[in-house]
């Protein structure tokens, strides 16, 4: 059985290797279709889209994590927070992997911030797996986007329905590197055409950079807290 297995896992990593080799050429097909569909200004949209996600991430990190470490923890201070945790963004974002990152933010928060193992052991993989914070946002950020691009006014229950999906799309997306493909379904239950997607795949990876980051900072918080917690109970 195990021979069975081990051939099995060798044939889906060869072919995983060639969709690999095929994939930049698919991407620059479908960038190059979209962008002949709806002409070079979407580029320079797009680079609008990275620079307002920029703003909107900025305001999640330092906003809405830093300020829940501030109330909540007791050990960790918000500047000493973000001074132990940039070392974990910087490499989260070269990586683009929350579980890559994961042994570094492990060792972060056990080593500096002083928590509890068996609470850092269990929240931040588990944190790594569902705790999306970018990813979150970048799916309810690309929706808008596309509607806006076709001229689609959404009604209230189909932004209700994009931050549900959302949320729940986030809770679902591995922490590995790749293209947000569960995006199509925010898109869809919104009711917002697909045929623009390929275009933000050309630049999936910046934006899966910048969301890695701020991931992996939500998880060292959410550690951080329910350790305080622990301690209390």
């Amino acid at each position: 059985m195990m021979k069975i297995f081990n051939y099995f896992t060798e044939i889906f990593i060869k072919i995983m290797t060639g969709i690999m080799y095929v994939a930049p050429v698919g991407v620059f097909a479908l960038m190059a279709d979209a962008t002949g569909t709806f002409g070079y200004d979407v580029l320079v949209k797009i680079m609008q889209l990275v620079g307002l996600y920029v703003v909107v991430l900025a305001i999640v990190t330092y906003g809405m994590i830093g300020g829940s470490v501030a109330l909540f923890s007791k050990k960790i201070g918000y500047v000493q927070f973000f001074k132990s945790m940039w070392k974990c963004q910087v490499f989260a974002f070269s990586t683009a992997s929350s579980m890559a990152t994961l042994p570094l933010n492990m060792n972060t928060c056990e080593k500096e911030f002083g928590l509890n193992k068996g609470t850092v052991s269990f929240a931040l993989p588990l944190g790594a797996t569902i705790n999306m914070n970018g990813n979150a946002a970048y799916y309810a950020m690309a929706a808008c986007f596309i509607a806006q691009m076709y001229g689609i006014e959404l009604s209230f229950g189909q932004y209700i329905a994009i931050i549900i999906t959302s949320t729940l799309g986030a809770v679902g997306q591995a922490g590995v590197p790749g293209p947000t493909l569960l995006v199509v379904a925010v898109l869809v239950s919104a009711g917002i055409p697909i045929d623009a997607l390929p275009i933000l795949f050309g630049v999936d990876r910046i934006f899966d950079m910048l969301r890695t980051a701020v991931n992996i900072t939500g998880d060292a918080a959410c550690a951080t807290i329910v350790d305080r917690f622990r301690e209390e109970a």
